[in-house]
């Protein structure tokens, strides 16, 4: 490997650890501002049209900026096989659904459902498929992978069925998602 490419996977690796910890913070700094969140009224995305829309917007734009880079770096750990092109080209797009949430906000609620339903099953998606083909190459690695998808959707749709209102599906998805993402983004700082 090109030092140029050791040091876009560490770059790489870096945005999926950057990311996912400066969203969650700042998410969870605009939930502590928000004097009138509920976590069994609200979703998140209702963070975005408030007093704090400035902290959750940038939070997910953000991390959706990031999550590209992170995107192009896991692609340079895996093989060619069909799991890992397709489950890369998901992570992408997952990962770009998440930053439009903050720019189609629920002032614009047919696209807002659509970017944030984007994110919420295109990443998880993207997980699975990645973790059939990491499997080959990290067993354990690839296991956890793929569960991390799984806990993830059932995290947003289980959850989701048991009226406990929307923010806390959300939040236990994006931090399934983000601990994935972390670990991840250590694997490639390390490689």
């Amino acid at each position: 490997m090109s030092i140029i490419k050791m040091k876009f996977t560490k770059l790489s690796g870096l945005c999926g650890i950057i990311g996912p910890i400066s969203a969650l913070f700042l998410i969870f700094l605009a939930i502590n501002q928000a004097q009138w969140f509920s976590w069994t009224n609200n979703s998140l995305s209702d963070l975005g049209v408030s007093e704090v829309s400035y902290l959750f917007n940038s939070a997910v734009i953000f991390a959706g900026i990031l999550n590209f880079f992170f995107a192009l770096g896991v692609k340079r750990i895996f093989g060619q096989d069909k799991f890992s092109k397709v489950g890369i080209i998901i992570l992408l797009l997952g990962g770009a659904s998440l930053g439009l949430v903050g720019v189609f906000t629920e002032e614009s609620p047919v696209i807002h459902n659509l970017v944030a339903m984007g994110y919420f099953v295109l990443f998880p998606v993207a997980l699975i498929l990645l973790g059939f083909s990491l499997r080959r190459i990290d067993g354990n690695y690839g296991v956890f992978t793929v569960l991390s998808g799984v806990l993830a959707l059932g995290g947003i749709f289980g959850l989701s069925s048991f009226y406990v209102g929307l923010a806390i599906p959300e939040i236990v998805e994006a931090i399934v998602l983000a601990l994935w993402t972390i670990s991840m983004g250590i694997k490639l700082f390390r490689k």
